[in-house]
């Protein structure tokens, strides 16, 4: 199991106790490894592509900021499902900029979005290196049947 009540990732506020509540076992250490490794990778690439659509329209200025708003929102709902504290907090910017139809707004908050997602991401991918190292080590280390 991911064992996220690592200080240094609730102190940098990567993360929150959401994070830490889905990772928990359930009845079964593999499976709930896999589930936190496969959520991790899923939230990342999701969030990921919505950043690459939201960024294809920093430049035109015929842009619904509405539809920019429901795909912020979409990457705060993310966010907030696996506990990605800072993004959360990026995203309510970016949602905030569109909704009061800031362009230029728009594209500084987007800026910091990125910014907090390419940590976010640094971190969550490290962490599921760490565990598929340790998956490896397991079974490396068990007899053979």
């Amino acid at each position: 199991m991911i064992h996220v009540a690592d200080s240094t990732k609730w102190e940098k506020g990567v993360v929150n106790s959401q994070f830490n509540a889905i990772l928990c076992p359930i009845n079964n250490r593999d499976r709930a490894r896999d589930h936190a490794v496969q959520l991790i990778e899923t939230y990342l690439a999701d969030v990921d592509m919505i950043l690459s659509e939201l960024s294809l329209h920093v430049d035109n200025s015929q842009v619904d900021l509405y539809m920019l708003a429901t795909l912020a929102h979409e990457i705060q709902d993310k966010s907030t499902s696996i506990g990605a504290e800072h993004m959360t907090v990026a995203c309510f910017d970016v949602i905030k900029a569109c909704e009061e139809r800031r362009k230029k707004r728009f594209s500084q908050t987007l800026t910091w979005l990125k910014h907090e997602f390419d940590n976010t991401k640094n971190k969550l991918s490290s962490l599921v290196q760490m565990e598929k190292r340790i998956v490896r080590l397991e079974e490396s280390s068990q007899p053979p049947n």
